[in-house]
């Protein structure tokens, strides 16, 4: 075989394959794109998991749908700090850090690394979570990646003041207004995408519900209101810690508003000086257990809103 020959057959070889190679190029390229980007976006920066579930492995399809989480405390299940995002396949893999949400001795909610007992109730190990998105594509577009993310973090459209229980409403929605400053937020927790008051009416409205309450409202005791004597407590338990605030040995006392109506049952109970770490929830809990000799004018049962403090102390 000649030498041009060879040349020709050679230079035929390397036309077939130079298209797949500047083919190959852009895609790796995109894909390089993609990484950056969800490290740009995501990795260090924290955000708020829709329905606060719980668990260390999370697992969602490509519309966003968990396949097995529960629902869990906002103060103590809601919020991650993730701290490693990539793309395996078709498959996106968050590992993030849990955060607690505390009543800080700045007077503000601050976010704390969550913690479990390791060995010993004197040694504790951060609370991580691993999430996997099934993105139902390959190679997607950093769009495409934000639109299953925004199914499972909140984002700049939505609002935590609308998500959190009703106990906590006019509370998280006064604090996040600046109108309450014993629900107050610190900066940082504020600029977190979805932190926001939200729509729904924050305001403390204990007593709107109460059926059974006299026609001029709930009365207050002290409040310039003569001949209603208080309602007292016949039957109280104590409240349980949560795993979250015994692990952190972090203790205090919760001030809850409500009304005690005319069967001395009480209702619309509202958070008026919160804990965090999961021990708010605790004091509602027990609260609702408990059994009152209502107050009474005239002789008659009346319905009160009342302030109760439910204390939390390991030792």
């Amino acid at each position: 075989m000649s030498a041009m020959v060879r040349h020709a057959r050679s230079a035929v070889f390397f036309a077939a394959i130079l298209p797949i190679v500047s083919l190959a190029i852009p895609s790796c390229a995109a894909g390089q794109d993609v990484q950056q980007h969800l490290r740009d976006q995501y990795r260090g920066k924290t955000f708020v998991l829709r329905g606060f579930p719980v668990g260390d492995a999370l697992r969602y399809d490509s519309s966003g749908a968990s396949n097995s989480a529960s629902p869990g405390d906002w103060t103590t299940d809601g919020f991650i700090q993730i701290n490693d995002v990539h793309l395996s396949g078709d498959r996106l893999i968050i590992k993030a850090q849990r955060m607690a949400v505390i009543w800080s001795d700045t007077k503000q909610f601050e976010l704390r690394p969550l913690g479990r007992a390791k060995g010993s109730i004197a040694k504790k190990e951060q609370v991580r979570v691993e999430i996997k998105a099934d993105l139902g594509m390959h190679n997607p577009s950093q769009e495409q990646i934000d639109a299953v993310v925004s199914k499972i973090f909140l984002t700049a459209q939505d609002s935590l003041g609308d998500l959190v229980p009703d106990y906590w409403k006019p509370c998280v929605g006064g604090g996040l207004k600046g109108t309450d400053k014993n629900c107050s937020f610190a900066p940082e927790v504020l600029a977190i995408p979805g932190v926001v008051a939200g729509t729904s009416d924050s305001s403390d409205t204990a007593g709107g519900s109460d059926q059974t309450a006299n026609i001029s409202g709930p009365f207050r005791v002290g409040k310039g209101v003569s001949g209603v004597s208080p309602p007292r407590v016949t039957y109280q338990h104590e409240p349980e810690f949560s795993d979250a605030a015994r692990v952190a040995k972090y203790q205090g006392v919760v001030i809850l508003s409500l009304v005690v109506n005319r069967e001395g049952n009480p209702m619309n109970i509202r958070i008026s000086r919160p804990l965090g770490y999961g021990l708010d929830a605790k004091a509602v809990d027990a609260v609702e257990g408990w059994k009152f000799s209502p107050a009474e004018k005239d002789g008659q049962p009346v319905a009160t809103k009342i302030m109760v403090e439910v204390n939390f102390h390991l030792y």
